[in-house]
């Protein structure tokens, strides 16, 4: 089980058993409380049963995938290209601020960051402080929108 809050429009805080992680998408940092400090950029980190892939984007920023338990987490910040979005592979729950985004990817979660406009997608909106996940079969079988404040 895991849970995913957003600390503010850049950042999103994910919490899997012992283990919490920071995503500032904005800033290209992840902060897990490691020895080493922030992890700055991109690359392959693993934090307890978190496992995630930064890859750079041709705008200057990253991208990140992030796998616990079987599923897997997108998080697209701003100036990503469609074309890039290939590098994810197939997500489950996807953070972003770009609405075009979601028919490309095609995630079960999607988790308006920013002042994404999500009222074109055509899915049923949830608001919430956070999103608790069990496990992959506790996916929802069709697209759901998670705003969490």
């Amino acid at each position: 089980m895991f849970e995913i809050e957003l600390k503010n429009s850049d950042e999103m805080v994910i919490r899997a058993k012992e283990k919490l992680v920071n995503i500032n998408v904005a800033q290209s940092r992840v902060d897990a409380a490691l020895p080493v400090g922030d992890l700055v950029g991109a690359g392959e980190y693993e934090i307890g049963d978190i496992v995630i892939s930064a890859k750079d984007t041709k705008e200057g920023g990253v991208m990140y995938r992030i796998d616990i338990d079987g599923i897997k987490i997108g998080l697209v910040g701003d100036g990503v290209k469609t074309e890039e979005l290939d590098e994810l592979g197939p997500i489950d729950i996807l953070g972003t601020a770009n609405a075009k985004i979601v028919s490309i990817v095609e995630p079960k979660i999607v988790i308006p960051m920013g002042n994404m406009d999500f009222a074109e997608i055509k899915a049923g909106v949830k608001l919430e402080k956070k999103l608790r996940i069990k496990n992959a079969s506790a996916l929802p079988p069709a697209l759901e929108v998670w705003k969490l404040d």
